[in-house]
């Protein structure tokens, strides 16, 4: 009697043991908590995520967690838009990856110059629409400040020629980078260390600075770096209520927890 009774123990602890282990190595259930990811994924949906590490392809649904250290444990859904090795192109418009065009966040910052003759009219006009006063500044003939492209769109419909971009159109460079890959240099100018400087960073822990404009590896002047993490652009379908790459920059591999695949 007993033993059937402690094999019956034995197949129970091992049937727990194998679901315990699937569940924190292989497979796992997760909550869907933000509209980030409509319509594919909405909020109290739950979807299996594959943690084996398989290859992350274009346009899988990923669980990825932010790199940033002061997000603490914060997860997020994205979809996966640019691989390593895919060149990232940032225009006035958005980003394009991979021939298509991705748009920039809608609390993304820009910079507006305005004539300095209007200051006190477009103060005014900010006050009315409760639009709060960023990075005021002055030059010669203009004034500048920071608003997101909702609040410029506010703007211009009342005052259509009051904010001009900066640069002026034709000065905007059209910024390129590509995402990292792992083990193949990296080539370091002003804009990829805009662009990437933070994961780079990141993963340098310590023995990479950057002082005016140049990055410096073990104190040392250098202009490239050989990532050892690939690197991903991952986006929201629904950008305007979720934090991804737009806001994170390029996200390492070893921050993706696993792909969706299925609920």
């Amino acid at each position: 009697m007993k033993r059937p009774l402690i094999r019956c123990v034995v197949v129970l602890l091992a049937a727990l043991l194998i679901a315990l282990t699937v569940g924190r190595f292989w497979v796992g259930r997760y909550a869907v908590a933000t509209r980030a990811m409509q319509p594919a994924l909405r909020p109290g949906d739950r979807v299996a995520v594959d943690k084996r590490g398989t290859p992350i392809r274009r346009g899988t649904i990923v669980l990825y967690r932010s790199p940033r250290p002061q997000d603490g444990d914060a997860l997020h859904f994205g979809r996966c838009v640019g691989l390593p090795g895919d060149t990232v192109t940032v225009t006035p418009d958005g980003y394009l990856i991979h021939g298509r065009l991705y748009p920039a966040p809608a609390d993304i910052l820009d910079t507006y110059r305005v004539p300095r003759d209007l200051r006190l009219s477009l103060l005014s006009l900010l006050f009315s629409l409760d639009i709060p006063i960023r990075h005021l500044s002055d030059d010669t003939a203009h004034f500048c400040l920071c608003l997101t492209p909702t609040e410029a769109h506010r703007v211009r419909e009342l005052l259509p020629r009051m904010l001009l971009p900066t640069p002026p159109p034709h000065e905007i460079p059209r910024l390129r980078f590509i995402l990292p890959a792992a083990r193949q240099n990296y080539a370091i100018d002003t804009y990829t260390l805009r662009l990437c400087g933070e994961a780079l960073l990141r993963e340098a822990q310590g023995r990479a600075t950057l002082r005016a404009g140049r990055l410096y590896l073990d104190g040392h002047p250098t202009d490239s770096y050989r990532f050892r993490h690939d690197h991903y652009w991952i986006l929201a379908d629904n950008p305007d209520a979720a934090i991804d790459s737009r806001h994170l920059g390029p996200i390492p591999r070893t921050a993706i927890i696993g792909t969706v695949v299925g609920r």
